[in-house]
Parts: structure tokens; sequence; C-alpha cells
């Protein structure tokens, strides 16, 4: 791991890390493999949501009280990998804004 400057402030500390956090992010999604597949498995799982959604029938024998149930499972996994896509998004766009103030803190 590579010796972090010496620090101003701890604004400038907090700023540091959150850019690096970003970075680390990016790079966690572009070039590892395992965030590749979370990543990749997060859209799949997306998608096949969409696709298992359209497939409920509320007016089959057992009716619209197990749809609704399947509806509802259905619906949380793909929240959850919009949540995973969501803090890998926010945690770049943060790091971004934080190298941009901390490029601008010491001028």
């Amino acid at each position: 791991m590579a010796a972090q400057p010496d620090f101003v402030d701890e604004k400038e500390r907090e700023l540091y890390g959150r850019a690096v956090l970003g970075e680390e992010v990016r790079q966690f999604l572009r070039n590892d493999s395992v965030g590749q597949y979370l990543h990749r498995r997060a859209k799949l799982t997306i998608e096949q949501a969409q696709i298992d959604a359209l497939d409920v029938d509320p007016d089959s024998f057992f009716g619209w009280f197990r749809a609704k149930r399947k509806l509802r499972k259905i619906r949380l996994e793909a929240a959850a990998a919009r949540l995973f896509i969501q803090w890998m998004g926010d945690a770049i766009v943060d790091g971004n804004q934080a190298e941009k103030e901390l490029n601008e803190y010491r001028d």
C-alpha cells in the first residue's frame, strides 16, 4: 500500500479517503473479476426480475394472494441488485467530488 501524504488537517484527510475509495470502487468494477461478476449478476438479476414479473398471473388457480407474494419476492431481489449498483455508483461519484474538492482545497 502506498504511503499517505501529509495532510493539512482532518478535512483534507477525509477528502483524500473519499477520493481513494471512489477510485478503488472504480478499479474493483473495471479490473477485478469479482467486481465484474457482482456487477454482471446485479444487472442480470434486474433483467430476470422484469421477465419473472411478466410471468406472474393473478388470475391463476391460486389467485391474487400467491401472485402478490411472488411479485413481492421478485421486487425485493431486484431492489437489492439495484442497491448494489447504486452504492457502487454513489461511491464513485462521491470520490470524484472529493477529488475535485481536494484539488481546490489547498489553493
